[in-house]
């Protein structure tokens, strides 16, 4: 695995170096995932397929709860080859979906971090913005220290845009609260879906391939 360090634009193997930004991974520890970067922002960062043009999960660490207006500022990252970009979900019938939110931010340096689009999973119109919103604002209200949010691929058939970004079949949110527990939820990436559950963190690993504890 690699991981893309900015501003510096470094490249580094983890055989030889921890992640430059493991305080945003749950227990300060980075989550390895193959054959993926690990992109750094300034309160999250996202684990990015570049391959296949895939956010696998973003992570973030507990942020003090300040109301930012929103800036819709979608836009490339530039820290990735070939980028997706805005213009691929043009017309597709799916929103840009935040992995990372943008209402977790606390500054507008923050809030337009949030906008790159490896942050972004094509999501249908009611799953973004009725079942994943709602999850959303019923996590701010918790005690977290990281929050890990992340797209289920396996076995997916569609695709959208130039970039050919892949459309997830499910996506997941996982919240470390502060008195050490743990709760996961997930929800179909269905048309007619505006519904999330929470989900045993044993299943959710089987699904992803990933040990999320």
């Amino acid at each position: 695995m690699r991981s893309l360090f900015f501003p510096l634009l470094l490249l580094f193997s983890t055989s030889a170096f921890a992640s430059p930004c493991d305080q945003f991974f749950p227990n300060h520890k980075e989550i390895v995932v193959p054959n993926t970067v690990v992109i750094c922002h300034s309160f999250y960062a996202s684990v990015y397929d570049t391959k296949h043009e895939a956010n696998i999960f973003s992570t973030e660490s507990v942020q003090a709860k300040k109301h930012v207006v929103r800036v819709d500022s979608f836009k490339p990252d530039p820290r990735v080859v070939n980028s997706p970009t805005p213009e691929d979900y043009t017309n597709t019938g799916f929103d840009r979906g935040h992995m990372t939110p943008a209402a977790d931010s606390n500054s507008s340096t923050e809030m337009s971090d949030t906008f790159y689009m490896t942050n972004m999973t094509p999501q249908y119109p009611n799953v973004n913005r009725i079942a994943w919103k709602n999850l959303e604002e019923s996590v701010r209200k918790m005690n977290y220290a990281t929050i890990l949010t992340g797209a289920i691929y396996n076995g997916y058939t569609v695709t959208i845009g130039k970039h050919k970004i892949p459309v997830p079949a499910k996506l997941y949110k996982v919240v470390y609260l502060t008195d050490g527990s743990i709760k996961s939820f997930w929800a179909d990436n269905l048309k007619t879906n505006k519904t999330t559950s929470e989900v045993d963190l044993t299943t959710l690993e089987k699904f992803t391939s990933l040990n999320l504890h």
